[in-house]
């Protein structure tokens, strides 16, 4: 009889330890949040302007001549990677221990102004910049989730589209007939290649102590919109290769 009650209690018991062992030896679902920085490259690879009798183009927008006619200090607007920083926001569902679909939007921001002295006729320009770069990516994410991994680099591959607006603004003290404010507004499909390390700092919290990305956008030809001024404006596009890095903190 002890038997039988030792072996009905056993039989009785199993389901409750089945309840409070875990489900799961890797976590199901992460969020991540945290910093980013980003070099970004402009998309523009030709530029022209028309109006005041005729129409101007800059063909090599990265040349001492175009230089001398926009301004060296702004010509670094076209020809030199610009440090944007930002926040770098995903979601991730694990559908195995190792891969899991991720969703990711990022925003980067820069302002700017842009002084340069043309002599003569001693003109000073002054461009203002204000620059919005989203992005809105999905893809596959590769990381060992175990819940008693410690160091956990992962690796993942983003597609989606990117959404770029500048709102630029001319200043010419000589001559403010030739004044513009243009706004740059451009959707573009882009892509995201990278990875970093996730540790371990409690049981529901990870720190990224690291994120490394490639990050290109295909953007395309495009009139931006003339808000005043004598000018209209046609860019042609190109494919910008940006990079972004980034810290965080993830939450499963």
């Amino acid at each position: 009889m002890r038997k039988f009650w030792l072996l009905s209690l056993l039989v009785l018991a199993c389901p409750v330890l089945g309840l409070a062992q875990p489900t799961s030896d890797y976590h199901k679902v992460e969020v991540y949040g945290g910093f980013s920085a980003s070099q970004v490259e402009s998309t523009i690879t030709q530029a022209s302007f028309n109006g005041l009798g005729g129409t101007q183009t800059f063909t090599n927008l990265c040349s001492t001549a175009t230089g001398d006619m926009v301004g060296p200090n702004f010509q670094d607007f076209f020809c030199s990677r610009r440090n944007f920083n930002g926040f770098d926001a995903s979601a991730t569902y694990n559908i195995t221990k190792y891969i899991g679909i991720k969703g990711n939007v990022t925003g980067h921001f820069r302002s700017q102004s842009y002084v340069d002295r043309f002599n003569p006729p001693g003109v000073t320009q002054t461009i203002d910049n204000q620059e919005r770069l989203w992005h809105f990516l999905g893809g596959i994410q590769i990381k060992n989730n175990s819940t008693s991994k410690r160091a956990k680099p992962f690796a993942h591959a983003l597609v989606g589209f990117a959404r770029y607006t500048n709102r630029q603004s001319q200043d010419l003290d000589l001559f403010p007939f030739a004044n513009f404010t243009i706004e740059d507004r451009e959707t573009s499909f882009a892509m995201k290649l990278g990875g970093g390390i996730d540790v371990r700092a409690g049981k529901r919290f990870d720190v990224r102590v690291f994120e490394f990305d490639y990050n290109a956008v295909f953007a395309g030809n495009r009139n931006p919109a003339s808000i005043a001024g004598p000018f209209t404006v046609n860019f042609s596009g190109k494919t910008a290769h940006n990079f972004t890095v980034g810290i965080g903190l993830v939450i499963h």
